[in-house]
């Protein structure tokens, strides 16, 4: 969705005139007139838009492309409302390397795709970017409340906030992630196999060196 304009209120919706007209009535303070022909030109280009929240919300479309906002139980929602539903989340400095976890501050979230690049549909002025997470004002991460993860072999990655249970090899999960990004927070290099949620020997051996 790299390079799509950004309309308020919209969840990966075609650019229209019927959906303009209706955007315009809905929210008169984003469409204004100074931006009508911007917005009529994505029309013409026949281009398809969003907003942050629709960028993540545009996840869940059934199979013919219709948006159905509770598929399979997920929600209609906002940026602040996806990042308070979240049980797993922290400060930005604890980001773990989970590429489509989220990140946030009050009012905005961007989906981070890893080594230190996100996604996010930024602004008007913007559209879907590319962005650095370092360049950006993000301030928490959280992983989506309404999906869920897997790790690159696809096994699952469980939700558990860190310190709900004692880990042992082969635990794999948001806890062991957290775990993970602290740790190379504090030094430790875990060279080989990173922050990859799974707990085998060289997070077991780092965590004993910590310990």
């Amino acid at each position: 969705r790299l390079s799509w304009p950004y309309w308020y209120g919209c969840v990966c919706h075609e650019c229209t005139e019927a959906l303009l007209d209706r955007k315009s009535k809905q929210y008169p303070s984003h469409y204004t007139e100074s931006r009508m022909s911007t917005y009529r030109s994505h029309i013409s280009m026949k281009l398809w838009c969003t907003d942050c929240s629709g960028l993540i919300k545009g996840y869940w479309w059934d199979n013919k492309g219709k948006q159905e906002y509770e598929l399979d139980g997920r929600p209609d929602t906002s940026a602040n409302e996806i990042y308070r539903d979240a049980s797993t989340n922290g400060s930005v400095r604890t980001l773990p390397e989970i590429p489509g976890a989220l990140l946030w501050r009050d009012g905005h979230i961007g989906v981070y795709v890893g080594n230190g690049w996100a996604v996010e549909a930024r602004s008007f002025d913007y559209g879907v970017v590319k962005t650095r997470v370092a360049d950006r004002n993000w301030t928490n991460w959280c992983l989506c409340p309404y999906i869920t993860y897997t790790t690159g072999d696809t096994a699952p990655v469980e939700d558990v906030a860190l310190g709900d249970r004692t880990l042992k090899v082969s635990d794999r999960g948001s806890d062991v992630a957290m775990l993970q990004q602290l740790l190379k927070t504090l030094g430790y290099s875990l060279s080989r196999y990173g922050v990859d949620g799974i707990y085998g020997l060289e997070t077991e051996a780092t965590v004993k060196a910590f310990q």
